[in-house]
């Protein structure tokens, strides 16, 4: 059932430069149908439907993209797209939008921070565990989603439970992305769970805990002008940080709900692999473990190749190793020095 007292806050700005070529400055990969049923951001959009509804979703992205928002969201009012000049990291972008909500009456309502990019199944697990995650932040804590670990991965970050609340755990300690041999004893404890980057808290509690911890960020953005495209001289001037360094880890108001679906971060081509994100035309002879997605209309063969990405588009084709996946951003980073009309 919809209730009116959640605003979700549904992250969707960056590049994905490690979806080039498919992602470029003018649709990064939030904008990109990865998965059938509409692109990344609609199905993030579209979770919400039976928790805030589709007028208390706010879409914070860059400037830049105004007008594909607006075509992939229809339903969003005008008023509720964020518009960065610039990005400034998840405290910023967090932080504005939560000051917003406080100057529109909102104080005391609850925020859904999610981000535009994650794959997300069954809707009704996404539906149960926000829920829970609700009441927690009704009685004033900061409440993040935990993913059970189903292997040793060392591309997330872990959250390592604490004390048993009446639901979930309080949040021991956050931990960076570990190696093979700690991540497997993450794993084997049991006391370790996938940090999701989705965050559920009452408006005031996050601006309060924001001032403790970073309260010159705080300051600036309770000064920035009420409009929804602040400039890029004020805007670039706030603090950039991540909500996790920033708050998260400081703050003795964490706890954290494990989920109760399946959850992907489609971070780069291998775990777009992973996630089932497959496009276009192709044969594969003694191939596995390989990923094509083709927007050109022409076939692609593979024979003979294991744990590769091949990427198709009229302006460029990528074929890449699992083991160089993050070598892109170096790669883009290059060419929009020499060519940037291909990013």
């Amino acid at each position: 059932m919809i209730n009116k007292n959640i605003f979700a806050v549904i992250m969707a700005g960056g590049r994905g430069t490690r979806f080039w070529p498919a992602s470029t400055k003018a649709r990064p990969k939030q904008f990109m149908e990865l998965l059938a049923g509409g692109t990344m951001l609609q199905k993030t959009a579209d979770r919400f439907a039976n928790i805030s509804g589709a007028e208390n979703v706010l879409v914070v992205t860059g400037a830049d993209h105004k007008r594909i928002v607006a075509n992939q969201l229809p339903l969003l009012p005008d008023k509720n797209l964020l518009l960065e000049p610039t990005g400034r990291n998840t405290a910023a972008c967090i932080g504005w939008a939560a000051e917003t909500l406080r100057r529109r009456g909102f104080a005391k309502s609850i925020m859904v921070v999610a981000a535009s990019d994650h794959k997300i199944e069954p809707v009704e697990g996404f539906e149960k565990t926000i829920e829970k995650a609700v009441k927690l932040a009704e009685e004033g804590y900061l409440c993040t989603i935990g993913i059970p670990p189903s292997h040793p991965a060392t591309g997330y970050g872990y959250l390592q439970k604490g004390e048993a609340l009446s639901i979930g755990n309080k949040v021991l300690a956050f931990k960076e992305k570990p190696d093979g041999e700690t991540a497997l004893a993450y794993l084997e404890s049991g006391e370790y769970l996938w940090n999701s980057g989705m965050f559920i808290w009452r408006v005031d509690t996050f601006l309060e805990e924001l001032n403790t911890y970073m309260p010159k960020l705080c300051t600036s953005i309770c000064n920035l002008p009420d409009t929804t495209s602040p400039s890029l001289n004020i805007y670039s001037a706030l603090e950039s940080e991540s909500i996790d360094y920033g708050v998260m880890e400081k703050t003795r108001k964490a706890v954290v709900v494990p989920a109760e679906f399946e959850w992907s971060d489609i971070g780069d081509w291998l775990g777009a692999r992973a996630a089932g994100v497959s496009k276009g035309e192709k044969i594969l002879i003694d191939s596995e473990n390989s990923l094509v997605f083709d927007e050109t209309g022409r076939l692609t063969v593979l024979i003979g190749l294991n744990n590769v990405s091949v990427v198709s588009t009229d302006q460029a084709t990528l074929v890449i190793s699992d083991s160089s996946a993050q070598e892109i951003k170096n790669l883009v980073a290059e060419l929009d020095k020499s060519k940037p009309e291909l990013v």
